[in-house]
């Protein structure tokens, strides 16, 4: 009896053992290794920064800037990101809205339940940005921060709420 005991128990723990394998699996399936392209950049408050007399919280629909932004997150750990974006320009006597592209920036990821972190640095400074991963899409929110506006038909900078996203291609 206690042998029929003991082999049931090494079953068990043979079937336990099974289906932690199973599971660690489906859990790299959800990986979010792959290229996302950014498909919105929204900020709390509508500006019109074409001067086309229609406001909107989406920059990307207001300027062509980011429109062709990628992220590429690698298996091993790494990524890739192109840091474009809007910006004022002042050329000595008037400034204006202008797009600025920066290059790539790579570094680190890593991921914890639905964060996603990405470690780089930037003028000799460690920087780290936070992501949350809902399924085919990787979002940044920054509450209370900084971006491109128009008052009075000048570019200044607004106080705003920030969210950009990138969608799995």
């Amino acid at each position: 009896m206690k042998n029929k005991i003991l082999l049931l128990v090494s079953a068990l723990g043979l079937l336990v053992s099974c289906n932690n394998d199973d599971n660690n699996n489906s859990d790299s399936s959800s990986s979010p290794v792959g290229t996302y392209r950014m498909t919105a950049f929204t900020i709390s408050e509508a500006q019109d920064l074409n001067g086309d007399g229609t406001a909107s919280v989406n920059q990307m629909s207001e300027m062509d800037c980011m429109n062709e932004s990628f992220m590429t997150l690698n298996a091993d750990h790494t990524f890739t990101y192109d840091d474009k974006g809007i910006d004022i320009s002042f050329d000595g006597e008037n400034e204006t809205i202008a797009c600025y592209d920066d290059g790539d920036v790579t570094g680190s990821w890593s991921v914890t339940g639905n964060v996603l972190t990405l470690t780089y640095t930037f003028e000799g400074e460690e920087v780290v940005d936070m992501y949350t991963v809902s399924g085919s899409t990787i979002t940044m929110t920054v509450p209370d921060g900084e971006a491109v506006g128009m008052v009075e038909g000048n570019p200044v900078y607004v106080a705003a709420d920030i969210q950009a996203v990138y969608t799995k291609q």
